[in-house]
């Protein structure tokens, strides 16, 4: 049985946004959505975009 924030799959993360972001949020979620999975998928895409940054960013040997 999990207990706490974190279990064997997932750890729970609790942050403040900015009120004007949570609005965005909600007018562009899918239907059906769930903010979890619009937060997921966010986080998933900015660590890649960060990921090929550096990448470009490392200098060829």
């Amino acid at each position: 049985m999990a207990t706490g924030s974190r279990n064997n799959k997932s750890q729970q993360i609790v942050s403040r946004v900015p009120l004007e972001l949570v609005d965005e949020l909600e007018s562009v979620k899918d239907e059906g959505e769930s903010t979890a999975s619009f937060v997921v998928t966010s986080i998933k895409g900015e660590i890649k975009r960060r990921q090929r940054r550096r990448k470009s960013e490392t200098p060829a040997e």
